[in-house]
């Protein structure tokens, strides 16, 4: 006799819903943070690194900063499937809509473990490649990898808010993360199975 287990979900979010405007509140706080970061990081840059030098290539080199964090939301999400490959073995869903990108699939089950990997991987892997290039770099280049590096960072916080939930999941508990909506399931009995 095999033992199976029952599950009923105890909670769910979804950031797409229009009633707790959560998408609109983190998109804001990471735009703002984005552009406040970048700023500031691309200024220093400037003023420590480059003083004295003319400012047009430096200027050129920003855009392509700006081009960069464009591209961004793309690879972040790629790094999400990647990630799901790699602890799952199955190919999620990939969608880029006009407020949110998003990786999963309501077929992919997930402990809280596997979870947290697939959620921080991005964050994780980016900032671990982004940041010793922030340093090794030419100073004029810096832009080019600084803005994206902020992306990386603002952007995770709604990787963040939804590992924060995540880590609610009651023991023996599993995920199903559909991509703005994630489900946390609980077990609830014993089931016998002939």
């Amino acid at each position: 006799m095999q033992k199976n287990l029952e599950y009923k979900a105890v909670n769910r979010l979804d950031l797409s819903d229009p009633k707790f405007k959560m998408l609109h509140k983190l998109n804001a706080f990471a735009f703002i943070s984005i552009v406040i970061t970048s700023a500031v990081g691309i200024t220093v840059n400037y003023c420590l690194r480059m003083l004295g030098e003319p400012g047009g290539l430096y200027f050129i080199y920003v855009l392509c900063g700006v081009v960069n964090c464009l591209i961004y939301p793309y690879v972040h999400e790629f790094a999400h499937a990647f990630a799901v490959i790699i602890c799952r073995g199955k190919i999620p869903t990939v969608k880029f809509g006009k407020l949110a990108a998003y990786c999963g699939s309501p077929d992919i089950i997930f402990n809280k473990s596997q979870y947290f990997f697939v959620v921080s991987f991005p964050f994780v892997f980016y900032c671990a490649l982004f940041i010793p290039l922030c340093i090794l770099i030419p100073a004029e280049f810096f832009p080019m990898v600084f803005m994206p590096l902020m992306y990386n960072v603002f952007c995770s916080v709604a990787d963040a808010f939804m590992i924060n939930k995540a880590t609610k999941t009651p023991k023996g508990g599993i995920i199903v993360d559909c991509g703005t909506d994630v489900i946390i399931y609980a077990p609830c009995k014993d089931v016998a199975k002939k």
